[in-house]
């Protein structure tokens, strides 16, 4: 799966809207508690882009081709974590694993096999994905 789009998020949108109940009852309405989507989603803005991607190697993982990721450039990847990741020019969204002390990129598709960093490859991570936004 690869990244298509870079694009930095703007502190001063705001997306703010109430959460409906579980529950519909004739007073509902009444006591609507407001939910600001940026406090969860891009909690530090400066931090945080987002990327759309292209490909089927994350389907596994919930990604799909077309999807929006919110990805925190600043956070450490974790063994496990699905991360965006500069490989030798080309950006892929991969599973961030480490291996008997080898770095791997994991694709969430058995269609695709894991990727063992070598040491002469140009190689870094570019965030962390917090979190997918697709079509329903």
């Amino acid at each position: 799966m690869k990244v298509n789009k870079l694009v930095e998020l703007k502190s001063n949108f705001s997306f703010e809207a109430p959460i409906m109940p579980t529950r519909i009852s004739d007073n509902s309405n009444q006591n609507l508690q407001m939910y600001d989507l940026n406090s969860v989603l891009a909690p530090n803005p400066s931090d945080v882009y987002l990327v759309r991607v292209t490909g089927e190697s994350m389907i596994n993982e919930g990604i799909f081709d077309g999807d929006i990721l919110v990805v925190n450039k600043n956070e450490k990847p974790k063994d496990g974590k699905v991360v965006i990741a500069a490989l030798n020019g080309e950006m892929a969204v991969k599973t961030y694993r480490i291996i008997e002390d080898k770095v791997y990129l994991f694709s969430a598709n058995e269609k695709f096999l894991p990727i063992e960093i070598k040491p002469f490859w140009q190689f870094e991570i570019q965030g962390v994905v917090k979190h997918v936004i697709h079509n329903v």
